[in-house]
């Protein structure tokens, strides 16, 4: 039988194992798996992640794999935002154009919302030549700007 001490350590023990993070709490592998599997848990409740810790998951998500794929981000952020047309921005830019207006997405229905979705996938497509632009790319790419609060880069990397 345990002292009232010992159960009291335990419990303080399991509550401190059991912390709940919406980030992960180190970089090792062994310790962003098991926060990942945490996160798709919670992910298959009703509600799904709640809303005010989706951006902090999804960064977190897309840093890990950003560090995984060793990718030097703020080169490629330079690259994809870059201002200077690529050879294949005409074409890409007439497409997204295109789909803009189909969006469907309450909060993305000002000018300037528009502009900066369009910037997303321009870099988005700039990035991934083989895919570039696919239709519906657009609904996604609106979501995401939406939760990283109009912040163009994080929803790149996201």
């Amino acid at each position: 039988m345990l002292s009232a001490d010992d159960q009291r350590e335990a419990r303080s023990k399991a509550a401190e194992d059991s912390d709940f993070t919406i980030e992960p709490r180190s970089n090792n592998e062994e310790a962003f798996r098991q926060w990942r599997d945490a996160m798709r848990a919670m992910a298959r409740l009703d509600d799904g992640i709640p809303p005010q810790f989706r951006r902090r998951i999804w960064l977190a998500l897309a840093d890990h794999q950003i560090v995984t794929q060793r990718l030097n981000w703020p080169r490629l952020v330079r690259i994809v935002f870059n201002g200077q047309m690529n050879p294949d921005d005409d074409r890409l830019g007439r497409q997204i154009v295109k789909d803009l207006h189909r969006t469907g997405c309450d909060e993305i229905g000002s000018e300037e919302d528009r502009a900066a979705l369009k910037r997303v996938l321009l870099a988005y497509a700039r990035w991934n030549k083989r895919v570039g632009y696919c239709q519906g790319f657009n609904i996604l790419a609106a979501v995401i700007l939406n939760v990283m609060e109009r912040d163009e880069e994080a929803a790149f990397k996201v």
